[in-house]
């Protein structure tokens, strides 16, 4: 896997409205102090006795009363010179006011507007759900007819005198317009979620995009997920993102409690005595900048975002089940975007909802994916914000990325409160994490406190949808010495920057490397041995050391029982000298290397080896693949009118959308980036395993495949290239189309026969020595394979639109020629040879 450090995104302002805490500061020393800011509903939001009832099966009731309240708030737009005039003010819920105050702050904080910032290119995106509670109150005035009309049918009401009853009626309805505002022109934008973003962009005049993302309690980290694509797309140039929730009205209270998800006495992450979460309410406000642009400007960089990885559920017990699978997909997606494994963090800032089923999977989940790397038991750090302030359900991903922010910018890990005893199903004692229950110095680890400070942060969805981010302290200057360490071709592979960059293998890869078949022998003994008592190497990058010894041996296992029998067998081989049995073990997984590691070729396929739902598994899986099918659609809807991926992708149960789709992949213009995407994505793939190419060839259209993979054109110049290529070719209008074939023969041979043939024909494709392929005109392409095959060569017509690579198709040629001139195309990074010519460039 490359550096992904440009793809690093800068944290340089940030603004909070938390319970008990009206700043960012606030919050930063009251998470230092341990302040636990939960406690009763306070009497001006509403009446527990109206609501609340110990019993957790009374209807309509709710048995908690407790959360994590917003108390403190400077509210004072015109004094701040904003233009809310009063009465907007009054009908603009507490989500858009705590909007509006965060992100003052986070812009103060960054030095705004003293310090530039372009608003043409300044982007608001907020994670948030249902926008606040004041929706329900207007509702609530516009829905009085249905509570009139039931007191008018009620069987005692009617039994009134009518004087009595229009004035009790009148009352009612005077006392319900008296507690609720007029519903005015003011009423729907103040209470609407998707204003909350376009609020802010109004009020600070910023024009990039502004829009809301809803992945329920996943919410913000969506936001901030989307609004370091468009950094990284260069979109905008800076970003206002974050979370804000304003949800705890007495119906979200009661609404959890009947799925029995609420805590009646406290929140307690990942300890004993978790019984469900304790609902928070606030916001959390981040300004974003590419790091590069931050690092320029001289900006205060607070931490660095170095990847973030989403992923869904899928199908599983329940739509609002806590899945493993979803979770390790989303943490392990994020660390590898971030181009390091998960060994380098420090602290896991989880998602840690304080609920029993919910704190176990998580905390499974996370040691699925850092406990490969061996290492020590309880030595990262774990916490959760919700221990503090509750769980801020829309804003719980910006609350906790914020902690880590603040304590990465500290250089001090908080202490996780009500931790006095771990989860009974939570096996601390041999899992990589602890939770920490002191105010902590964090420290460098390494022999020489080399390393940085990373931190984990994440954030798990109602209805299956995961988050987790990777954040690092800022060191000036550290992540351009990265890409230039990792460009350089001179970059000793042992060198833990390389080791970080590549993805583990999918499962055992045993390489060991000796001067010697006997030392390998000795080597292998050992590991056997602790196979056999069930302990097995984890997956791991092989050491460089290894793969370039004189002599290699290379086991392919799954689990520690496998290894030890292949471990056997190849010990048996290595005992007794048998060159033979090596043979017969290649099939089993076991392979021996002698001399000097031969060179890796990359052959990149053409058109005719599409098929529908290509890479569809590893789309699934593997991000590497997903971002590449993400990019071609960015490229290729404003060139085929709609998404690359529609037209590749179908159900695949559907056999007449299978049939349309394989005829719509028979055209040229889609063919080719379709083949060109899956060529890309293939040689990233290896890439990120370490398999990297000493040279490349492309068979006709892989030729573009080969000069991305080389370097010498960008993915998205390649795609528009082959896209006009293939509509030249849909364009082109000949009397006659040519004709081409496979001629399976020496090629100087067939060259020899072709010049005897009367008419245009010539090797068109270099495939081997002993393979080409023709094509020219029609009659003399036929009158080719006439002479070829009465010569005894097997020859097999191509079915193709045109004779390409050859002459006939040169009026193309104009069109794709002024695409490529107008592409970044630069000398190639490794060799490519033709498969026209068989030259190297």
């Amino acid at each position: 896997m490359k550096s992904t450090a440009d793809r690093a995104i800068a944290i340089v302002g940030v603004g909070a409205v938390l319970p008990d805490a009206p700043d960012a500061a606030t919050f930063w020393k009251n998470l230092c102090e341990g302040r636990y800011s939960v406690c009763d509903v306070p009497g001006d939001r509403w009446d527990s006795h109206k609501y609340y009832d110990p019993d957790p099966k009374a209807v309509d009731k709710t048995y908690s009363k407790i959360g994590g309240w917003v108390q403190e708030c400077d509210w004072n737009p015109l004094g701040w010179r904003l233009p809310i005039p009063p009465k907007v003010s009054d009908v603009m819920d507490l989500a858009q006011k705590w909007a509006i105050v965060s992100t003052r702050e986070a812009l103060a904080d960054y030095g705004y507007p003293e310090r530039a910032l372009d608003r043409e290119r300044t982007a608001v995106i907020m994670g948030n759900a249902l926008g606040g509670d004041y929706h329900l109150m207007t509702a609530m005035r516009v829905l009085f007819p249905e509570i009139a009309e039931q007191l008018d049918e009620a069987p005692s009401f009617q039994t009134l005198d009518d004087d009595v009853r229009r004035a009790v009626m009148e009352e009612l309805r005077s006392g319900v317009q008296t507690r609720i505002p007029d519903i005015t022109e003011d009423t729907m934008p103040g209470e609407l979620a998707n204003v909350v973003a376009g609020r802010l962009a109004a009020l600070f005049d910023f024009k990039g995009p502004n829009y809301i993302t809803d992945a329920a309690c996943a919410s913000a980290m969506a936001a901030v997920s989307a609004a370091i694509e468009g950094l990284v797309e260069r979109d905008y140039d800076a970003v206002l993102t974050g979370g804000i929730d304003a949800n705890m009205s007495p119906s979200t209270f009661v609404k959890f409690c009947k799925i029995g998800a609420l805590s009646a006495t406290g929140t307690r992450p990942y300890a004993d005595g978790a019984d469900g979460f304790v609902m928070g309410e606030g916001a959390a406000c981040l300004l974003l900048k590419r790091l590069d642009d931050a690092e320029r400007d001289g900006d205060a960089i607070y931490a660095v975002i170095r990847g973030l990885g989403g992923s869904s559920d899928g199908r599983g017990k329940g739509i609002t089940a806590p899945n493993p699978i979803g979770q390790r997909l989303a943490v392990s997606r994020a660390w590898e975007r971030a181009g390091v494994d998960p060994e380098a963090g420090d602290l896991v800032e989880g998602h840690g909802t304080s609920t029993k089923v919910g704190d176990v999977v998580e905390v499974e989940s996370l040691a699925e994916v850092f406990g490969g790397y061996g290492l020590p038991p309880q030595s990262i750090a774990l916490g959760s914000v919700k221990s503090n302030i509750g769980h801020l359900k829309a804003a719980a991903g910006a609350a906790g990325i914020l902690k880590a922010t603040l304590a990465l910018k500290h250089k001090f890990v908080p202490p996780n409160l009500n931790f006095h005893a771990p989860n009974p199903a939570i096996d601390f004692a041999r899992s990589p994490f602890r939770v920490t229950t002191e105010l902590t110095p964090w420290e460098k680890r390494g022999a020489n406190g080399e390393s940085v400070r990373r931190a984990g942060v994440s954030a798990f969805g109602f209805g299956g949808t995961n988050f987790h981010a990777v954040l690092e302290e800022h060191v000036p200057g550290r992540l351009e010495r990265e890409r230039t360490l990792v460009a350089s071709s001179e970059l000793d592979a042992e060198s833990p920057a390389v080791h970080a960059a590549l993805k583990l293998p999918l499962r055992g890869a045993l390489v060991l490397g000796g001067t010697s078949e006997a030392e390998i022998a000795d080597r292998l003994r050992s590991i056997k041995a602790e196979a056999e008592k069930g302990t097995a190497p984890p997956p791991t990058v092989p050491r460089e050391a290894d793969l370039q010894a004189p002599i290699r041996l290379a086991i392919d296992f799954g689990d520690a029982q496998g290894l030890a029998d292949l471990a056997g067998k190849a010990l048996k081989a290595l005992e007794e000298g048998h060159e033979g049995r090596w043979k017969a073990l290649r099939n089993k997984g076991i392979c021996l290397g002698r001399g000097r590691p031969g060179k890796v070729a990359f052959l990149f396929t053409g058109q005719g080896s599409q098929y529908v739902n290509m890479l569809a598994e590893l789309r699934g899986t593997e991000p590497i693949v997903s971002d590449t099918y993400v990019e071609a659609d960015r490229t290729m809807e404003p060139l085929i009118g709609g998404p690359l991926t529609d037209r590749i992708f179908v159900d695949p149960a559907d056999e007449e959308l299978v049939a349309q789709a394989a005829e719509g992949l028979r055209q040229t213009a889609i063919t080719q980036p379709a083949v060109l995407t899956v060529d890309t994505a293939l040689a990233r793939v290896l890439g990120a395993f370490g398999v990297v190419p000493d040279m490349v060839m492309g068979h006709s259209l892989g030729e573009y495949g080969a000069l991305v993979t080389a370097g010498a054109l960008p993915f998205a110049g390649a795609l528009t290239a082959v896209a006009a290529r293939g509509k030249a070719m849909t364009d082109l209008s000949l009397g006659d189309n040519g004709l081409m074939a496979a001629v399976f023969g020496p090629v100087d041979r067939v060259g020899e026969l072709l010049d005897a043939v009367d008419g245009y024909v010539v090797v068109a494709n270099l495939n081997s020595s002993k393979e080409c392929v023709i094509g020219g005109a029609t009659e003399a392409v036929e009158a080719a394979i006439e002479s070829l095959q009465a010569e005894g060569l097997r020859v097999a017509r191509l079915p193709v639109s045109h004779a390409f690579h050859t002459k006939i198709v040169e009026p193309a040629a104009a069109p794709l020629t002024d695409v490529l001139m107008s592409q970044s195309v630069r000398p190639p990074d490794i060799p490519i040879i033709s498969n026209v010519t068989g030259e190297f460039y």
